[in-house]
């Protein structure tokens, strides 16, 4: 009786935030996530038509800097998840991001989060690679793999991470 109280975990499953091209976190022309100080993830280099951001997971979000090219997640499982929009776009001061969400939102996983001024930040010639990067997941979501292959072409919200079955 008293199991049906207990919180059940869900599998891990995170789907891509943009469509474009899958490409592996190492080949990121940032040190930072290139050499997965952050956490292990992966990158998407958009479509020149894409302008919304979505999000990966189901979540709530926890950070949302004043230049909205990052957006922090929780999940209700508690892995922590980190949408980083673009190569150097903290340089941009929020311009050519929009923010569709606030602090302390929660979201679907595929919902709105960033919509991008593609006119703009072309003119800026900013690289939009939009990466995301599993910073922190717990105990029984470290057993997880990638269901695309890299150097493919990926659509939103298709499946990117899954975790094995055991």
């Amino acid at each position: 009786m008293f199991g049906l109280l207990k919180k059940h975990k869900q599998k891990l499953s995170v789907v891509a935030p943009i469509s474009g091209v899958f490409t592996e976190l190492e080949r990121v022309s940032d040190p930072v996530f290139a050499q997965k100080l952050m956490g292990d993830g992966f990158a998407i280099k958009p479509q020149p038509n894409e302008s919304i951001v979505y999000s990966p997971v189901k979540a709530k979000v926890v950070s949302l800097p004043e230049s909205k090219h990052a957006v922090g997640l929780v999940t209700g499982d508690g892995d922590e998840v980190l949408l980083h929009i673009g190569i150097d776009t903290v340089n941009l001061n929020g311009k050519g991001f929009t923010a569709l969400v606030k602090l302390g939102d929660k979201v679907n996983k595929g919902q709105e989060l960033i919509e991008l001024n593609r006119q703009f930040l072309t003119a800026k010639q900013a690289d939009l690679t939009t990466i995301v990067v599993l910073t922190k997941l717990i105990p029984e979501h470290q057993n997880w793999h990638f269901v695309k292959t890299f150097g493919t072409q990926v659509t939103r919200q298709e499946d990117i991470i899954t975790q094995s079955i055991d």
